[in-house]
């Protein structure tokens, strides 16, 4: 049989964790031939992390000096298949023929994960059928394959090798801090987040852009300093890309308006969302600007969250909320299957299987 000749198109880092368990679903079928290619951010701070995360993929690497260049390399290859992780702009690194995908980065409040749509766009897998009916009411025209979520089928996987490098306290409960860059509970915390979490182990997984971008520097600055000063805190590094890979280490998440505390419904723990963020002038002086960021149908969701309105009142909320774990384990189940649909570690073979069918119908 024809080899299938895919391109996974990677925008930013923290796209890898939706599409490798796609990778490596295809590479149990001999029949893909699969390929990467980001583009070359201004200091090439990203760009050198993607490579540096796919190194063995060295060979199979597609650049180019500008990225008109790195375009027209991907237009010659001519693939059967090009996986996006976001949509924009796709009509330019797809050939006429060429199968695009969009297996989108993230399940979140924000309104772009409907807003975010190409025509070039030929199929989107998503989670479940609650985002499938979301799309219908909103009446968004793009052709939806129910999978679940790729990015979590490693929790599925019994080996957490993690667990033993981070060196977590047997006798402490683990709390996962995981903030977005934007709006961020960071700033709020400040180094007070060292004392206030002195009787559990911390797990923190930063942002991407905090890593990358300079604007948000101070904050994996701050991070650092408090993981060198606590030895409860332990702060993942820039090239640990799948944040899935930590849910199961951990008793309770804490975080703001982020995809992970939609992706941690999968554990059935509870989910901790700081309501104090650090806003920017202009989204402090206008708050329906603010607003627009947000899905608010999805923001309705969230009733299976704790709330934590000021930082000092962090360890007595994730005492109640571990306790009380029991008795809203309905709720956990029902939002769950609602925002994530299936979770049972085979999301990527799903969309393989939906892709094999999709070229052999040419």
């Amino acid at each position: 049989m024809k080899k299938i000749k895919v391109l996974f198109n990677l925008h930013h880092l923290y796209y890898l964790p939706q599409f490798l368990p796609v990778v490596e679903a295809m590479k149990t079928n001999d029949r893909f031939d699969i390929f990467f290619s980001a583009p070359m951010d201004k200091e090439r701070i990203e760009y050198n992390l993607i490579t540096k995360v796919l190194g063995t993929w060295k060979n199979k690497f597609i650049s180019g000096e500008t990225e008109e260049h790195r375009i027209e390399n991907i237009l010659n290859e001519n693939f059967d298949i090009t996986v996006f992780g976001k949509s924009a702009h796709a009509e330019r690194y797809c050939s006429p023929d060429t199968l695009a995908v969009l297996l989108y980065h993230g399940i979140g409040v924000k309104s772009c994960y409907y807003t975010d749509y190409n025509p070039r766009i030929n199929v989107r897998y998503i989670e479940g059928d609650y985002r499938k009916n979301e799309f219908f009411r909103r009446k968004i025209d793009t052709e939806l394959v129910v999978t679940g979520f790729p990015k979590l089928d490693v929790m599925k996987k019994e080996n957490h090798p993690l667990k033993n490098q981070l060196d977590l306290d047997p006798s402490k409960k683990t709390i996962l801090y995981a903030p977005t860059f934007y709006p961020s509970s960071i700033e709020v915390f400040g180094e007070k987040l060292g004392n206030l979490t002195r009787n559990f182990n911390l797990i923190i997984k930063l942002h991407h852009f905090s890593w990358v971008l300079k604007k948000y520097s101070h904050q994996k600055t701050l991070m650092e300093k408090l993981t060198k000063t606590y030895p409860h805190i332990h702060l993942m590094p820039a090239e640990f890309t799948n944040i899935a890979e930590i849910y199961n280490l951990s008793d309770v998440l804490l975080t703001e308006a982020s995809s992970t505390l939609f992706e941690y419904l999968a554990t059935e723990n509870p989910v901790i969302v700081c309501t104090f963020v650090h806003l920017r002038w202009n989204h402090r002086l206008f708050p329906s600007r603010f607003n627009k960021r947000m899905d608010q149908e999805i923001s309705s969701q969230l009733d299976f969250v704790y709330k934590l309105k000021k930082p000092g009142k962090l360890s007595s909320l994730v005492n109640k909320a571990i306790l009380e774990k029991p008795t809203r384990k309905k709720i956990l189940q029902t939002r769950q299957k609602d925002l994530l649909g299936i979770v049972d570690g085979n999301a990527a073979r799903r969309v393989v299987e939906d892709l094999i069918k999709r070229i052999d119908a040419k």
